[in-house]
């Protein structure tokens, strides 16, 4: 067995896709929105017994290998690393010296957070972990977060990492070097620092974000620099420990700071994932909603922590996603409010506000409500976040919320509104129309294609179909192609047939029947039937096969009326076969009705 089946064999898809998004049952397949598009209605379907995903969206298809090159824009070799380490397959044939430039400098990233997890239990390390355990981080919770202690050396990790074979270029590339001055060679980048690796959604070490140990140094905290593995803005901290917590509880928390995110998963507050100080990204956020649509946001209580909160609060707008914000009820972030009492945080949680409820209770004050010009502009403020939002009636709530507040008619509210149209913001500014993902309109399914997604999910009903509903009467040749190959199959099988045998037989390479369009077949029974049962969908099937067969009589009598009519104006001899046929295919119509 080769390493694709091998991966694919101990992999099932329905899981692995369940990993980014909601995937929920119907029927025989599993449904959820499309993540390769923004829809509102669910249109992607996985299946089970093909191992396979297509979205009638888009048009989207493929296996798991397919979906993991699509999600993560990777190469197929690159995907297939990722696959195989989750599925505990050893790839013989790839190695580091064969390997791209990429998954070197992974391995780079890989070795030197062993090694700093090393060097913190080591005596060079004992002030690192004496910080470590002041911060009140258990052993388990340095294990499970890599935390490291980068010693007070200028070369130390590099030779180490030459020694395995690395080039100086390699290390630099991997963001754990700096030139020097001069121009000529390196030096360690993370010096005398406590180390928390960052590791992408795979678990992957992408980077590194340092905390230094002495009181006269400038930057507090030193991160990797952006290159080939590190992008700031693609990355959340801990999502990899954070996104089943988030997917089963339905929400995701993001704080700013990394102890933040560390503090709440020691404290159980397993869906929190941190977003390195700054406002959420559209590609963070398009991260987040391949879990849930649910995002609460904790930010610090200062001037920028608020603005950044602000600024992403308009990002999560534009993405359509559910927006909460926690304040935290004692100090001035969640590590402090846990270190105090971690039901303070809980607490927190269970008062998060709306987004609009926050811009209430931050602009709205009596203060600022105490004085016209103050009142003016906090009005001004609010107004402009109502209209921002999507929603019709979420925005007539707010209108009605803040009329009441001030006292006057809604009515009032809006003719104040500024008559120019406001622009679009967050995902939508940033991302024209013409580079939006086009959306593929697929054409109707056909009376037979609707036929054969039934005898694929269903084949206990062949039988029937092969009594009732000839070959003959399919004129599509690609189609006829399929629906030929299932009756061979049923002949060879009898009623014996079996879903998976039916599958594994139209799969054959010999009948060059194209996957994608048999994965679409197998797929639309629940597109198409959600929530019918075996009755219904049988039921469905005769009326189908009757539909079907009405159609082929009826082109075929009125083919044959234009025949005689030019036949009798032309006076040709063959009219008595002619008429002899539109006889036949008449009665054959008038016994369905």
């Amino acid at each position: 067995m080769d390493n694709v089946q091998e991966i694919k064999q101990k992999l099932d898809i329905v899981a692995f896709i369940g990993e980014y998004i909601q995937l929920a049952r119907t029927g025989v397949n599993w449904k959820g929105r499309c993540p390769f598009h923004n829809e509102k209605t669910p249109s992607f379907f996985v299946n089970e017994d093909r191992q396979s995903f297509h979205c009638f969206g888009c048009g989207a298809h493929g296996d798991i290998f397919t979906f993991v090159e699509k999600m993560e824009g990777l190469e197929f070799v690159e995907a297939m690393k990722i696959l195989a380490q989750k599925a505990g397959v050893q790839l013989q044939e790839f190695n580091s010296e064969k390997s791209g430039l990429k998954e070197r400098l992974k391995e780079i990233c890989e070795l030197s957070a062993s090694y700093w997890q090393k060097c913190l239990l080591e005596p060079v390390g004992a002030h690192a972990l004496e910080y470590v355990n002041k911060r009140g981080l258990t052993e388990d919770t340095r294990q499970e977060f890599r935390i490291g202690y980068a010693k007070d050396s200028w070369d130390d990790l590099m030779r180490l990492m030459m020694s395995r074979g690395f080039t100086e270029t390699e290390i630099f590339q991997a963001g754990l070097t700096v030139k020097k001055d001069s121009g000529n060679g390196y030096y360690d980048r993370f010096r005398d620092r406590v180390i928390f690796p960052i590791q992408d959604v795979h678990g992957n070490v992408i980077g590194f974000t340092a905390r230094t140990l002495k009181a006269e140094e400038n930057a507090k905290y030193l991160n990797t620099p952006e290159g080939m593995l590190y992008h700031k803005g693609d990355i959340l901290y801990a999502l990899d420990k954070a996104k089943s917590q988030i997917r089963q509880k339905n929400y995701a928390v993001v704080v700013e700071g990394n102890m933040d995110a560390v503090s709440c998963h020691q404290a159980g507050f397993k869906n929190v994932v941190a977003c390195s100080g700054t406002a959420l990204t559209p590609a963070q956020i398009s991260l987040l909603k391949r879990y849930s649509k649910n995002i609460a946001l904790c930010f610090d209580q200062d001037e920028a922590g608020q603005n950044a909160a602000r600024r992403t609060i308009d990002l999560l707008l534009a993405a359509d996603v559910n927006i909460k914000i926690v304040q935290v009820v004692y100090g001035k972030d969640p590590d402090e409010c846990i270190k105090n009492n971690p039901e303070n945080w809980n607490q927190s949680l269970k008062i998060a506000k709306s987004a609009m409820q926050y811009y209430f209770d931050s602009f709205l004050t009596p203060e600022n409500l105490g004085n016209i010009l103050k009142k003016k502009d906090a009005v001004d403020r609010v107004v402009s976040e109502i209209v921002k939002m999507p929603n019709k009636i979420e925005q007539d709530h707010w209108f009605k919320q803040l009329a009441q507040i001030l006292d006057v008619s809604v009515n009032l509210l809006r003719e104040s509104l500024p008559q120019k149209k406001v622009e679009p913001r967050g995902f939508i500014a940033q991302k024209p129309v013409a580079s939006a993902v086009p959306v593929f309109q697929p054409k109707k399914e056909s009376t037979v294609e609707r036929i054969l997604t039934i005898l694929m999910n269903y084949p206990e009903f062949i039988g029937y179909s092969v009594e009732n509903f000839s070959l003959d009467l399919v004129e599509d040749n690609f189609l006829g192609k399929i629906y030929k190959n299932i009756i061979i199959i049923y002949n060879q099988f009898s009623s014996d047939i079996t879903k998976k045998a039916l599958i594994d037989e139209l799969s054959k390479p010999e009948l060059e029947i194209e996957q994608s369009y048999l994965d679409s077949l197998f797929i639309c029974v629940d597109k198409i039937y959600e929530g019918f049962t075996r009755e219904l969908i049988q039921e469905e099937l005769v009326a189908l096969i009757k539909s079907a067969k009405k159609a082929f009589f009826e082109k075929k009598v009125n083919v044959l009326r234009q025949s005689i009519s030019i036949s009798e104006q032309n006076k040709t001899a063959d009219i008595a076969d002619i008429l002899k046929d539109f006889q036949y295919y008449s009665q054959k119509l008038a016994e369905l009705k």
